[in-house]
């Protein structure tokens, strides 16, 4: 296939010179011109690739740098295609600048030959092919440990999970027969009640653990409370390491906020919490603890980092720890001590990989015989103010009475009963629908007034998911409010990249989620949902 390059140049007499010698090099080449940034957006927009982008530097008001910038994707660490910036002012600051915001090459307009340009475009290519491969790579990796924390993770999902249910429905039988007595005692059902809701959220946080690690992209970064994390290790490591192991949470951490993929601390944490089990083997002390540290130049640069303020995740055991030649290969790839078939080796890099990305540092520390102790170091983030009053403004938001009219869509039964009944008991005129269908007839034939808003789960079935209902209605209603809901991990959902500006109520939701969700719904700002 020809190639197609982009050169964006406000000078024409360098754009023409440009495109000739790139003509005379790739006779079939299709060549594009642009005197702007802002003409550039739209032709790199287009469906179809380029092969390579020749940036000029200095172009008026918008230079090449900044316009690179606002192309450049965070994620992958590469612009929409390969780039070779040109100026006319030969300037190492400008072409590592230019190399960091995801140019593959730089040149100086003065010495642009034939030559340099072919050997240019090849190299700019090729360079930027490798990162795509390498980050393909990197993916691979991630879903390969993943996997591997997954199934040390679920090894006693189904032991605890069956636990759960025999308590709720233990619990549901004793009240049952309770309530069938003369002299029912209302502390005891009350008691039993809040076991049953206590045990049906613990089920909710274990499948939602799992619904994390099956997840095919990685989450986001978020601001992450450490303290938090540790105090939930003990459930969340019950079922993986065994009860021979004895878990030790000690919290220290004055300020323990720190900006990183929550998924990914969780997974790292259950990697070290295996191999910690695994070198304990006639059972021992697992300890996470947290405390602050500030590093000075000197020991910063030790680690690779910048001077300042961190948070340390320590993750202590006292099993048979490690020789100094291990301890030097534990966090290269693959690596593993384990027996063929026990493990893949991709634990701890994974681990190092995760905690330098979060710009931070790790070490290990260890003696044979004597245990061995990970530190995991993250930048501390500064806390946001919470806003006075907000508890308060959640117990009027429970306490106000609605009058909105609201379409619930759910193809669930109970789930649409139960939704139905709580938003009525706050004085919502309420219409319910099956499935998606169903909901737009109701919506096209109701004539009683206006439908505020839409109350939608995403996955149902028949021809119309929630996401397509939404759309419809909003070609019908413009100004309709729109709430979704799901069980699903949202990746795996049909459309849902449609969404991800919307209010979304996860599943399973409590009776004071569903309320306070509504009530702010109505008060925000009408979004549209994209045609489908």
């Amino acid at each position: 296939m020809p190639l197609r390059i982009l050169i964006v140049d406000d000078n024409e007499g360098d754009r023409f010179l440009i495109k000739k010698r790139l003509s005379q090099l790739f006779a079939d080449a299709e060549i594009f011109e642009s005197d702007g940034p802002e003409n550039a957006r739209a032709l790199l927009g287009q469906k179809k690739p380029f092969d390579c982008l020749f940036l000029d530097y200095l172009m008026g008001a918008e230079s090449g740098l900044d316009f690179l910038k606002s192309v450049y994707d965070e994620q992958t660490k590469l612009g929409p295609c390969p780039v070779v910036m040109m100026t006319g002012q030969g300037s190492e600051h400008v072409a590592l600048e230019a190399l960091k915001t995801g140019a593959q090459d730089y040149l100086i307009k003065d010495l642009i030959s034939e030559q340099a340009l072919q050997i240019a475009v090849v190299k700019a290519r090729e360079a930027y092919n490798l990162k795509q491969e390498y980050d393909h790579q990197q993916m691979l990796l991630v879903q390969s440990q993943k996997a591997e924390a997954l199934g040390n993770l679920t090894g006693g999902i189904a032991h605890d999970f069956n636990n759960l249910l025999t308590i709720i429905l233990g619990n549901a039988r004793l009240l049952a027969n309770a309530l069938k007595q003369e002299n029912c005692d209302t502390e005891s059902c009350l008691e039993k009640l809040n076991k049953i809701e206590e045990t049906t959220k613990r089920g909710a946080k274990l499948i939602k653990h799992l619904m994390v690690f099956t997840r095919q992209r990685s989450l986001s970064e978020e601001t992450v409370n450490l303290n938090e994390v540790v105090n939930q290790i003990r459930d969340m490591l019950a079922s993986t390491i065994g009860e021979f192991i004895q878990i030790k949470l000690d919290p220290e951490a004055e300020n323990s906020e720190v900006f990183l993929d929550r998924s990914q601390l969780e997974n790292a944490i259950i990697n070290m919490a295996v191999n910690a089990r695994d070198a304990m083997i006639d059972g021992g002390v697992l300890e996470f603890k947290t405390y602050n540290i500030i590093f000075d130049e000197a020991e910063a640069s030790n680690l690779n980092l910048s001077s300042g303020s961190y948070v340390c995740l320590a993750v202590i055991d006292n099993g048979l720890g490690m020789s100094n030649e291990v301890q030097q290969k534990i966090f290269d790839p693959f690596y593993t001590t384990k027996d063929v078939g026990s493990g893949t080796g991709l634990g701890m890099s994974m681990v190092h990989g995760f905690v330098s990305k979060s710009k931070g540092a790790i070490e290990v520390e260890s003696e044979q015989g004597k245990g061995t102790v990970f530190k995991l170091y993250f930048p501390v983030k500064s806390g946001e103010l919470i806003e006075l009053g907000d508890i308060r403004q959640n117990e009027v938001c429970l306490n106000h009475r609605g009058n909105e009219t609201i379409l619930v869509v759910e193809d669930e039964e109970e789930i649409r009963r139960l939704a139905v009944e709580v938003l009525q008991q706050q004085g919502y005129n309420v219409i319910e629908a099956a499935n998606g269908d169903q909901a737009l007839e109701l919506f096209q034939n109701y004539n009683e007034g206006k439908i505020d808003m839409l109350f939608t789960d995403i996955a149902m079935p028949g021809e119309l998911n929630g996401v397509q209902v939404a759309a419809r209605i909003q070609v019908l209603s413009p100004d309709i409010k729109l709430l979704f809901t799901t069980g699903y991990a949202s990746r795996s959902l049909p459309d849902i990249q449609l969404t991800e500006e919307y209010p979304v109520l996860d599943k399973p939701y409590s009776v004071d989620d569903l309320i306070l969700k509504i009530k702010d719904t109505l008060m925000s700002n009408v979004r549209q949902v994209k045609a489908i």
